[in-house]
């Protein structure tokens, strides 16, 4: 009661995938207490009424600009510190698919490397030619088979490296934020 002083809003646009709107208050009593945002919000509260229009002492205009800084500055580690989460959590995601999608053609390869293995074992043992021919085809499916898994593997892999390519432009996109501040409006007050 009975302090006066200054106060003004600003409104922080960022822009990356997605526009972003903030509000910063900035407010300083006449005897160079700065008020928090709490406290700042809390003056609209309050019933008011218009005195006229004065302008803001350029003295006390840089003292509110140092606080849009700091709250801007504040907002912005804050989307970075998000972005930098969103890029963590998307990248454990492609790994953990990529490991999948990898563990699981892997295995295709050893499972068709063992019957390969296991076919030309037993096409030794047979005695008629047809039999081995036979037998020898199969075998050649087989090994084809492998080799389009192989490829499939090549593929997946490249694949991977291309959605990794992406993420990591995506994020390169969100790094490059268009930010502007604009000033609202700013009032003498006085609590009475």
């Amino acid at each position: 009661m009975g302090r006066s002083g200054c106060l003004s809003l600003a409104r922080l646009s960022v822009e990356s995938f997605e526009e972003e709107d903030h509000l910063l208050f900035a407010a300083i009593t006449d005897e160079g207490e700065t008020l928090d945002d709490v406290q700042a919000q809390r003056l609209f509260s309050l019933p008011g009424s218009c005195l006229g229009e004065q302008q803001v002492v350029p003295a006390i205009r840089e003292q509110l600009d140092r606080i849009f800084e700091t709250g801007r500055c504040r907002i912005i580690e804050t989307i970075g510190a998000r972005n930098s989460v969103f890029f963590d959590e998307e990248m454990e995601k492609l790994e953990k698919w990529a490991d999948d999608l990898k563990s699981g053609l892997e295995y295709e390869l050893k499972e068709l490397d063992r019957e390969i293995k296991s076919q030309k074992t037993e096409s030794k043992k047979i005695l008629k030619l047809e039999e081995k021919l036979k037998a020898q085809k199969e075998i050649k499916e087989l090994e084809k088979k492998r080799n389009t898994k192989r490829r499939t593997l090549f593929e997946a892999q490249d694949e991977i490296d291309s959605r990794k390519e992406g993420l990591i432009e995506g994020v390169e996109a969100r790094l490059r934020q268009l930010v502007s501040t604009s000033e609202l409006f700013a009032i003498r007050w006085r609590v009475v």
